[in-house]
């Protein structure tokens, strides 16, 4: 795949979301975004990244000249309803595929993709909002202080949907005592 493939290959997959946010996924969706958080500090780590807050242009940190096409950019933001802070992660996420698919380039031992859960939490149920340090995930919220501490966490084990459902569950009947639904409301009963 040429690095202009990969970067429509995301783009195609982002188009897809259903952006709308209804926090019925929202414990898998802060468990995603710690794994993003966990890579991302490595990456900023391996690669002596200067960047306070977690949502940075990682391609940008490993090869500056290469970069997804702006227009695709521009018309990928566009097409999106994910929000002022989404858009403004959707050039990394593909600035990112494009150096993926780039001729020669290998991921290091120890470092991962950094960008795949982060997409996954996008496909879980859309986006989400930062507000004062935290990234808000409707019913839960993950501050951003200290991102880079997440470096050291073990790997989120899996990202297969009945892992992120089960975590979505047990999170639902730990906080409200029922399982919620997409429209906020009980979804059905708890066995």
């Amino acid at each position: 795949m040429t690095p202009d493939q990969a970067v429509h290959a995301v783009a195609a997959r982002l188009r897809a979301v259903d952006w709308a946010r209804h926090g019925h996924r929202c414990w898998s969706k802060s468990a995603l975004l710690r794994e993003y958080f966990r890579r991302a500090a490595q990456w900023a780590a391996a690669r002596e990244c200067d960047t306070a807050v977690p949502f940075f242009d990682i391609a940008a940190c490993v090869d500056p000249g290469v970069r997804a096409g702006q227009r695709v950019i521009d018309d990928l933001v566009d097409d999106v309803d994910g929000g002022w802070d989404v858009d403004n992660v959707i050039p990394f996420v593909l600035h990112w595929a494009a150096l993926r698919a780039t001729p020669g380039f290998v991921v290091p031992a120890g470092l991962a993709d950094p960008f795949e859960p982060l997409i996954l939490l996008f496909e879980r149920d859309g986006g989400f909002h930062i507000e004062n340090g935290e990234v808000d995930l409707e019913y839960r919220s993950v501050p951003m202080r200290g991102w880079r501490k997440h470096a050291g966490d073990p790997p989120m084990p899996s990202f297969a949907p009945e892992v992120l459902d089960e975590i979505d569950r047990a999170g639902s009947v730990a906080q409200f005592g029922y399982l919620i639904g997409p429209d906020g409301g009980p979804a059905g009963e708890v066995s």
